[in-house]
């Protein structure tokens, strides 16, 4: 008997049950699994098929703005690439065409510095020759990791702006704005890096902290002018008092700045007097440590047609003159002119007939011109010294401290920045009103997100001028020719067409090779000077102009692309760059934007919020996120990140998005686990035959589809985030599979209820798969592989999941749908189009509230079981006994009615509904409220006891039971 008791209790089921399995592995091997995708990728020619894939539908054009081909790639570059690859994804699997052609920037500066650093003492082509080299080299690395990343573009056929063809089209590019009228060379103060010996345009252009001298220098007035305009202090000393950070500049001084209409104060300071703003008295006086005494208060106008004394230059008097940039909030309202080396200083010449003088060599050196003699070759930064001490020793230095300040930098080597006057050559952004075409194309241009505008259009608004040239070898030349004599420059569209022409043959090397004669150009006269010699311009064009005009030479001229583009993506410092440079050529070349709209997000930084950089050394790598996340915990993280900021790098952070991606895919893996047997084309039950909480996820999934989707095309990426991951862990793990898991492993392997739940679980894997492949993209590639019966096509060229109508067929079990106020946020092309539209709206609505009810009444009920839990009653929700008893009134009670009967056509009782839906082993339904306790719902009650019978051995619930096994009734029936 003891023998036979043992046997009983020892007996297993676990072969009956229909427990999960999947090869699909738990945790992700990203550094065996994505080289194998990677390699499977291409020799499936994922990248060339991508670009036809749709061919024929709509297209959708992400125009790629090329990184720079100089260096591995960094955490920004990766951000950027993967964020295009989601939008581009994303609208392909909209059923959208969408050709990616990836482009990179190839002249320039650092590029030239390394080549010339490694190969020094190299003639023009020469050198070129292997700045391409060193250029191409990097394009083939970062193509490559960028590849890693699961960046999907034709990586076969790039556009690079070193291209002969590419260049050819700058040049042409070019001619147009000189046919146009907009180009110019004259002289001007420029942002020029003596390092780099170049000038810098503004988007090149980094404010850092330094430390700079802070004095004040008196410009003394002559005594004849003391006599007549203040007799009250003939034979006294007078002077301005000056405030200037940048003494190296004061050589090159040619006027004093007043406010206009503002008044001034004359200081009485240790037997000297000082003219300053009146605003500013106070602040001076304590500056320079002295009671403050005014012996007189004059009109700013009371200095006019006067000149002073420059501080040392002891034959130079320069003129006071009046300009209303001069500030009355710091310094002394006596400004320091110096149009040579300071822009605005530049603008005042210009309207005052100043001279601009700049005796500062590229190299930031004093050249033969500047006075005093004694200067003469030295650099700027020893020139701050010596004028410091030349005051001391003429006593024209009042003050002496230091300031920290913002001070303009070059981006490329970090030194600070000068202002120098040279001959450039200039876009004017005035003529034919493209400035004005440009904020115009603005307003019709839509932005990502809407308060980027507001930086593109200030980037425009503030600019006057665009400085086109550079005094570099690597890059795309300016065709012009230039008087030997004078420096006056000649070009025309004709010249620079026949140049383009020979750059389309053989690189712009052409224009060191090609000499006057083969141009054309002989025997002719400068038309300023009537010299006869000339030479060839040796300045090169911008770099941002040859990335600029990628629209026209990329766009425009690849059949399979189009113009405008839908999209350019890219980091917010190119609101400066390349966004106002597409814009601005685009608005000549085309006129219109480039683009229909501009995304924009923000830096990579640290969790202090710094951006990061090498010199902070907080850079991290690409490859060091993967290590940590794999290359798609890196493609979540970019997801995961709002780009109406920057993009946040923290410990913190990649931690939430491995638990998120963690989530995601073992939901996938738990639902692929329990379809090893399912086979969609012969095993799904139709959607009419299905068990109601069935036809609710899908109800459910219906509705996440949707918001997913809408949210990839409004590329809101944060919000795919959210919501994949709080599908995945709320509505799928909390709630559905949690519901369906004694179905999946209990239920008859065929039988019609677990067939039921795996529908339903084939259409949540196939849409969530699909849904996440954008983002996901190696581990929906690995996950479509399981489910996907004889799969032909990579996931990356799958469209996403249109999902049968459920509402609609869930309509037609009810005659008549109420009409209801409020509608949830499916539509569909958002237009009621028939009654039977409306209606379909107002059942999608009422269902809604039908279910929330549901979910509502099981709240309660699972809070009743826990306070069970707590006081030691049962130790598992199945050991539960559920009793409860509703008497709603209005909508609810109308609602569970509904339920009730819609659940009557589907054979299945409202205490089994209930049983799966608590996960219990047994509910009732009481007649009175009796002895029931009140919830948290109205009108409803619950009591929870422990469950009758015996614990089943094969499913856990409890029932009466006379098999031998204890085997419960619906057990008894499937083992046998």
């Amino acid at each position: 008997m003891a023998q036979e008791e043992k046997n009983k209790q020892t007996v297993s089921f676990k072969d009956t049950l229909n427990l999960p399995r999947t090869d699909f592995p738990i945790r992700p091997n990203a550094q065996v699994n994505d080289p194998a995708l990677l390699a499977r990728w291409k020799e499936e020619d994922l990248y060339s098929k991508s670009f036809e894939q749709n061919k024929g539908e709509k297209t959708f054009i992400l125009h790629d703005g090329p990184p720079y081909a100089n260096g591995n790639i960094h955490l920004g570059h990766a951000y950027n690439k993967i964020l295009k690859d989601i939008v581009t994804k994303s609208q392909r699997m909209s059923g959208k065409h969408v050709p990616v052609t990836p482009g990179w920037d190839c002249h320039g500066l650092p590029i030239e510095l390394k080549v010339s650093k490694e190969f020094p003492g190299l003639s023009s082509q020469a050198l070129k020759k292997e700045c391409r080299a060193y250029a191409a080299k990097w394009v083939d690395i970062q193509r490559q990791e960028f590849i890693k990343l699961g960046v999907v573009m034709n990586w076969d056929k790039p556009y690079k702006t070193m291209d002969y063809s590419y260049e050819a089209s700058i040049l042409r590019a070019f001619g147009n704005f000189v046919n146009d009228g907009y180009i110019e060379k004259k002289k001007k103060t420029v942002a020029w890096c003596f390092s780099c010996q170049t000038v810098l345009a503004s988007a090149e252009i980094e404010y850092h902290e330094r430390k700079d001298p802070s004095i004040y220098v008196k410009f003394p007035l002559l005594a004849d002018t003391i006599t007549t305009y203040f007799p009250k202090l003939k034979d006294k000393e007078v002077s301005l008092l000056v405030w200037t950070t940048t003494p190296w500049t004061l050589p090159l001084n040619r006027a004093v700045l007043l406010k206009p209409k503002a008044a001034y104060s004359i200081l009485h300071v240790n037997g000297q007097y000082l003219i300053v703003g009146k605003e500013l008295a106070d602040k001076i006086a304590n500056t320079l440590g002295v009671e403050k005494d005014v012996v007189l208060e004059v009109p700013a106008e009371r200095f006019e047609g006067i000149k002073v004394q420059h501080p040392f230059i002891t034959n130079l008097l320069v003129p006071i003159v009046y300009d209303p940039f001069v500030a009355l909030d710091e310094g002394t309202a006596c400004v320091h002119c110096a149009p040579g080396c300071g822009p605005q200083d530049y603008d005042v010449a210009l309207k005052n007939n100043l001279e601009i003088f700049s005796p500062i060599s590229s190299d930031g050196k004093y050249t033969q011109e500047i006075e005093p003699a004694e200067l003469y070759n030295k650099s700027v930064l020893d020139g701050q010294g010596w004028v410091i001490k030349k005051l001391e020793d003429t006593g024209m230095l009042v003050h002496k401290t230091s300031i920290k300040h913002n001070y303009p930098h070059c981006w490329r080597c970090r030194n600070g920045l000068i202002f120098r006057a040279t001959k450039q050559w200039f876009c004017n952004l005035a003529k034919n009103n493209l400035r004005t075409t440009a904020l115009e194309q603005i307003e019709t241009t839509s932005f990502l997100p809407p308060k980027s505008k507001n930086f593109l259009k200030a980037t425009v608004e503030g600019r006057l001028e665009w400085c086109l040239s550079r005094q570099r070898t690597w890059g795309v030349p300016i065709p012009a020719l230039v008087c030997t004599q004078c420096e006056h420059a000649i070009t025309n569209q004709k010249l620079i067409e026949l140049v383009a022409q020979g750059v389309e043959k053989e690189g712009v090397e052409y224009w060191d090779r090609v000499s006057l004669q083969e141009l054309g150009f002989s025997n002719e006269t400068c038309e300023q000077c009537q010299h006869s010699e000339f030479k060839k311009e040796q300045d090169i064009l911008d770099v941002w102009f040859d990335s600029g005009v990628s629209h026209y030479a990329v766009l425009k001229q690849y059949p399979e692309l189009s113009f405008p583009a839908d999209m350019y993506a890219e980091g917010v410092d190119q609101h400066r760059g390349w966004f106002q440079s597409s814009l601005l050529t685009g608005c000549v070349l085309e006129k219109q934007s480039p683009t229909r709209s501009f995304l924009t997000h923000g830096f990579t930084v640290d969790k202090k919020g710094q951006k990061m950089s090498k010199s902070l050394g907080n850079v991290v790598s690409p490859d060091e996120v993967v290590d940590q996340l794999g290359t798609d915990g890196l493609r979540l993280w970019v997801s995961s990140i709002n780009y109406d900021g920057d993009a946040i790098v923290s410990k913190e952070l990649f931690e939430n998005v491995q638990k998120v991606y963690r989530k995601i895919r073992n939901t996938a893996r738990f639902l692929l686990s329990n379809l090893y047997d399912y086979n969609h084309e012969t095993d799904a039950v139709d959607l009419s035959d299905m068990q109601l909480i069935d036809r609710y996820a899908l109800e459910e999934l219906f509705q996440v589809n949707y918001d997913i989707r809408r949210s990839y095309e409004q590329s809101n990426f944060t919000s795919v985030f959210h919501a994949l991951g709080d599908y995945c862990t709320v509505e799928l793990s909390q709630f559905y599979l949690d519901i369906i898991k004694d179905r999946l492993y209990v239920e008859q392997a065929d039988g019609h209820s677990r067939r039921s739940a795996q529908t339903a679980c084939w259409y949540i894997l196939d849409t969530l798969t699909r849904l996440m492949a954008p983002v996901l993209s190696f581990t929906a590639e690995l996950i479509s592989d399981e489910y996907q019966k004889n799969k032909k096509d990579s996931i990356h060229l799958q469209s996403f999941v249109t999902l049968p109508n459920v509402w609609r067929h869930m309509g037609k079990l009810q005659t008549s749908a109420p009409v209801v106020s409020e509608l949830p946020s499916i539509y569909y092309g958002g237009v009621f189009e028939t009654i039977d539209h409306l209606n379909e709206f107002a059942f999608i609505a009422e269902r809604n509230h039908q279910w929330q009810l549901l979910r509502d009444i099981r709240d309660a009920v699972l809070k009743a079981i826990e306070m069970q839990r707590e006081q030691g009653l049962i130790k598992h929700p199945l050991e539960a006994q559920v009793t409860l008893y509703h008497a709603f009134i209005g909508d609810s009670e109308k609602r569970m009615k509904d339920f009730i009967n819609d659940l009557s056509t589907t054979g299945q009782t409202i205490e089994e509904f209930l049983s799966e839906f608590f996960i219990v082993s047994q509910v009732h339904i009481a007649k009175a409220q009796d002895s029931l306790g009140e919830t948290g719902v109205k009108g409803l009650y619950v009591s929870v006891e422990r469950a009758i019978g015996e614990k089943c051995p094969r499913c856990w619930k409890y029932d009466t039971t006379t098999h031998e096994h204890n085997l419960c009734s619906r057990c008894q029936k499937i083992v046998k």
